[in-house]
């Protein structure tokens, strides 16, 4: 029953245009940004990886663009009432969407970073080392977690408003500068989901924003919270 649910899941996923619109944001704006900045790259490893993880963060666009449309075209169309006939156990709906949007995210994460790596590696004359491989993957990875609280929070809001535009909207004016903006005037604003992970894509880290670490958990707290909000809402709500 649930590799059924799975394989239905995967397919809206992959159906649904904004969606894949989403994947592609994810996984083509930091290698195209990338591939057409003029900034020179130098060939230290901080520099190479400071590079792709600015790249990254613009990868962010397409990641909320995944996690809101996937759960929020459940409210476009009527579309919940279909799937809950077919899945009735809405919690058990909401763990399958979770690990489908999870290994979504994990793959586009992973690909974006090995195309920012492969033009790198073209457009520079460097040496691909054992410790700038280390320092890359253990960077991604962090990024690639923060992705994924993103796309939770993103997906989480949808449910609650019970529309994808409006969490869009609000994530991409934060990740292109609303966000950094505000910060300027208030200070607390370095703790919105956007801004307590500046520091992974900055090498070194910034002192002004939170560290990696506590960014993190921050950013697990943010998105805990809205779970836990969007899924009791969902398994007590009326379809209308």
């Amino acid at each position: 029953m649930y590799y059924s649910t799975l394989r239905s899941e995967k397919t809206k996923l992959f159906s649904f245009g904004w969606c894949l619109f989403g994947i592609a944001g994810a996984v083509l704006i930091p290698p195209f940004v990338l591939l057409l900045s003029d900034a020179p790259i130098g060939k230290m490893e901080n520099e190479i990886v400071v590079a792709i993880l600015q790249m990254l963060y613009l990868g962010q666009l397409g990641v909320v663009v995944i996690g809101a449309t996937y759960f929020g075209q459940e409210y476009s169309d009527s579309a919940l009432r279909t799937t809950l006939l077919a899945v009735p156990a809405r919690l058990k709906l909401l763990c399958v969407k979770t690990i489908i949007l999870a290994i979504v995210v994990i793959c586009t994460g992973i690909i974006s970073s090995i195309l920012c790596l492969l033009i790198v590696f073209l457009e520079n004359d460097f040496e691909l080392t054992a410790s700038l491989i280390k320092c890359l993957v253990v960077n991604t990875s962090l990024v690639i977690c923060s992705w994924l609280q993103l796309a939770w929070i993103s997906a989480s809001l949808s449910i609650i408003i019970k529309s994808f535009a409006i969490p869009i909207a609000v994530m991409f004016s934060l990740i292109l500068g609303l966000g950094q903006m505000l910060f300027s005037i208030l200070e607390i604003t370095k703790y919105t989901p956007v801004l307590v992970t500046m520091n992974l894509f900055l090498l070194p880290i910034n002192n002004v924003f939170l560290g990696k670490a506590t960014g993190l958990l921050i950013q697990l707290l943010w998105g805990l919270i809205f779970a836990t909000i969007s899924a009791l809402l969902f398994s007590n709500r009326d379809v209308r």
